[in-house]
């Protein structure tokens, strides 16, 4: 229903929209239901549980970015006291899989072992010990002898693709993608035209090309990569780890070892941030299963911070081509956009992210010829993995950097000339060839979070410039686009017990990162039945105790996990009104509930937990405990859009710069818990300055990590954060759960062109490498001059 007929819903029931602590309507800012936790640090993370019976797993990790391991000599690991296995790769099976945190077969090649016999990135697995101390775990890794037989290794896209380079995957796997072409290290090659690109460049009066360089940053994520493993008293697996996909990591766990999902467990704690590097199934869940497995015996295998920072999966590098015809009045008649991404060692991800790489920036220009081609390449760096943003920071950095070249090559204000060509309500995006449906888009407010943030600053007037003539101040705006889950692909199931006190315990397997899952499902739920937040319960940390949900990802939670939780929340009231209707001889449509209320048309009605409580009791009939289900699944993906806009200073004598102002305009829909969503836009806005600004993982040319740690990778502190402003732009989205689409990654996406249009509108350098840096400006300040 629109917004007007949920407000007058809400007064017809007796609510009232002022926000309170317990109020749990959508569309209010309700406190996180985990956050007492999380502030006092009693909420309890994947190492916090004591677990002091457990041995201490430690990893060999590979010293060369491409060797074959001719033999590994255990003997004097394995004679150290305490030692209880050491496994290398003939001790696990002999079965390839692919880590991608997608539902099996998933978009990837099967390029991996748990440990495998070819090493192709430095820090790579190559053995694995257990034992009852850190100690003797440590003694036995440096006691392991392994006989490398050292291979050439390629570090760039590029030089992978040579006709000498050497093959990284030479083996035969199982689903190979579009287009593999092994003996070039080419994962996939993909190819997508709607229209006539080539007519299309022909009727423009001009036409821009340029090419962007995005680097490999990390996730950083609080807490290290952490599972604990064991054989329970029914002899199952049982994984207790940091992950967004437990349901997922089950499943690709029991492949793995031939096991049934029967007997395998996952559970899924409180998770120190996601943000897309928990989503796959890494390593460290498959070998400390392994040991698991071969002691019987409780292990925990935990990285050091530095472990995470050099080997857990990264942002793809990505070159970004983009060339446009355009005519004189600002009308794109063609565009093409050409990407080459690293996909480092494995292939997760690499045909999806490059997928994502094109199709979401381009479908805000929705020009009738428009060509997206590209291809991921192996490379013997550490594997590129999902991040927030997939891909869609990396090519919103080349289009949105594009746009303003293409603006100023015609002399258009870059706002005027994104608002005669940007996607417009009942528009198609430019969804991937192989996807089955491309519905007409219902929600798009891109135009006026366009107009909100340009209002916000005063565009047409430009930023006011410092007295001294050395510092010259710049404004630079982006168009962002993100997706609400993966279309045909995403399915979550919910259900929803009345409990006979009148609570809710919904039962939902998408796990909390950090997101405000648990809160929003909670809401969601309470909702339907007018309840307080603190009369919900959101259990969804447990494979055994929930159904299947494919996980916190893909921005889906709320738009697939909450339809999934709506329905099942909307199954339960009718259920409750049948038996409402059953005792009362009346329709059950006549009975409404609101406000914890079960009413009746003659005007009498009763508290919610005292319904229940006669239903379990049998005081009216046979006992009866009343549950909802709902499940989700769509070939519909609704777009949040956004507009950032970025102010810079730059120091004309030296390069320096200064990020003063962001402003983020963003159309999620309706806000079903507008605190929470601030929260998301500021979090994705700071996570993409980062990579705009500071942050990098250099390798040197043997593919080692070119960082000590931590303290050498330049992630973004509080007090280097500019002022960040937030406008919630609200449209109303037919298909989501009260009218809700995504939020979590559409504002990580436009910091970088932001900032890069910013700085040219400033001094006129046009910045086409990140990070950017003084030193890129000064350099092209001394090219300018």
């Amino acid at each position: 229903m629109p917004p007007s007929e949920l407000t007058e819903q809400s007064t017809a029931s007796g609510e009232t929209n002022e926000t309170d602590e317990t109020s749990a309507a959508v569309g209010e800012s309700v406190e996180k239901v985990d956050g007492w936790g999380l502030v006092t640090g009693n909420a309890r993370y994947t190492d916090d549980i004591p677990t002091g019976d457990a041995l201490e797993g430690r990893l060999l990790r590979s010293p060369h970015a491409h060797a074959r391991i001719r033999s590994v000599d255990t003997e004097a690991a394995e004679a150290i006291e305490s030692v209880e296995a050491v496994l290398t790769n003939e001790d696990v099976p002999d079965k390839r899989f692919t880590r991608t945190g997608f539902p099996y077969p998933a978009p990837a090649p099967f390029d991996e072992h748990v440990l495998n016999e070819t090493v192709r990135h430095v820090g790579e697995p190559v053995a694995a010990v257990a034992a009852r101390s850190a100690d003797a775990a440590e003694r036995a890794i440096e006691a392991i002898d392994v006989d490398y037989e050292v291979l050439e290794h390629v570090l760039e896209p590029e030089e992978a693709m040579e006709p000498d380079a050497p093959t990284l995957h030479p083996e035969e796997y199982e689903n190979p993608q579009e287009n593999a072409v092994p003996e070039r290290n080419i994962v996939c090659e993909t190819r997508h035209e709607e229209g006539d690109v080539e007519t299309g460049f022909e009727r423009a009066d001009t036409v821009v090309a340029g090419e962007y360089e995005s680097q490999i940053v990390q996730h950083l994520p609080m807490e290290p990569n952490t599972t604990i493993a064991w054989i329970d008293d029914r002899e199952r697996l049982v994984l207790r780890t940091t992950t967004q996909v437990s349901h997922i990591c089950r499943d690709k766990i029991a492949r793995a070892f031939g096991l049934n999902r029967t007997d395998v467990k996952v559970i899924k704690p409180r998770v120190g941030g996601g943000f897309g590097v928990r989503q796959d199934t890494v390593p460290n869940q498959f070998i400390s299963a392994a040991l698991a497995l071969e002691t019987g015996r409780k292990v925990r295998l935990k990285n050091s911070r530095k472990e995470d920072l050099h080997v857990s999966q990264t942002r793809h590098a990505q070159t970004v081509e983009v060339k446009t015809g355009v005519r004189e009045d600002g009308t794109i008649t063609a565009m093409h956009v050409d990407i080459t991404s690293n996909t480092g060692a494995y292939g997760c991800h690499a045909l999806a992210v490059l997928s994502n790489s094109a199709h979401e920036p381009m479908s805000i220009y929705p020009t009738g010829n428009r060509l997206f081609t590209g291809r991921a390449v192996y490379t013997n760096l550490t594997p590129g993995g999902a991040m927030r943003g997939y891909g869609a920071v990396q090519g919103t950095f080349g289009l949105e950097s594009h746009i303003d070249e293409v603006a100023d090559a015609i002399g258009m204000d870059p706002v005027e000339f994104r608002r005669r060509n940007v996607i417009e309500e009942g528009e198609e995006s430019f969804e991937p060839a192989h996807s089955e449906s491309k519905p007409e888009l219902e929600s798009v407010g891109v135009t006026e979070c366009l107009d909100r943030t340009c209002a916000t600053v005063g565009w047409a007037d430009g930023p006011d410039q410092p007295d001294d003539d050395r510092y010259q101040r710049g404004y630079g705006i982006a168009l962002t686009m993100a997706k609400s889950g993966v279309p045909n692909s995403e399915y979550s199931r919910c259900t929803i017990t009345l409990e006979d006190d009148g609570t809710l315990t919904v039962r939902i397997g998408v796990g909390d990162t950090g997101q405000g899952s648990e809160t929003v499902m909670g809401q969601i739920a309470a909702s339907v039945f007018g309840l307080d937040i603190e009369s919900v319960h959101v259990k969804a940390d447990d494979t055994d105790a929930t159904p299947w949900d494919n996980g916190a990802y893909a921005s889906s939670t709320t738009y697939i996990s909450g339809n999934a939780t709506e329905k099942a929340a909307r199954d339960l009231a009718g259920k409750v009104r049948e038996l409402a209707a059953e005792w009362h001889d009346t329709d059950p449509e006549s009975v409404e509930l609101a406000d914890g209320n079960v009413s009746f048309p003659d005007g009498t009605s009763m508290r919610l937990g005292a319904f229940a409580a006669e239903a379990f009791e049998g005081v009216r009939g046979p006992k009866r405990r009343l549950i909802g289900t709902g499940e989700h699944f769509t070939a519909l993906s609704p777009k949040p859009f956004a507009a950032q806009l970025a102010e810079v200073e730059v120091d004309t004598a030296t390069g320096e710069f200064e990020v003063l102002r962001l402003v983020n305009a963003v159309d999620c829909g309706q806000a079903l818990n507008p605190a929470n969503v601030r929260g998301q836009i500021v979090g994705g806005a700071v996570m993409g300055l980062g990579q705009t600004l500071s942050e990098t993982l250099p390798f040197d040319e043997d593919g080692r990590p070119d960082i000590r740690g931590l303290r050498d990778y330049e992630v973004m502190h509080a007090p280097d954060l500019p002022e960040i402003e937030t406008e919630i732009v609200e449209t109303y989205e037919p298909t989501g759960p009260y009218g809700a689409k995504s939020v979590g990654e559409v504002s990580i996406l436009g910091p970088s062109p932001a900032v890069a249009n910013a700085v040219d509108d400033a001094v006129g350098v046009r910045i086409t490498e990140l990070p950017i840096t003084a030193a890129s400006i000064w350099d092209g300040l001394q090219e300018g001059s």
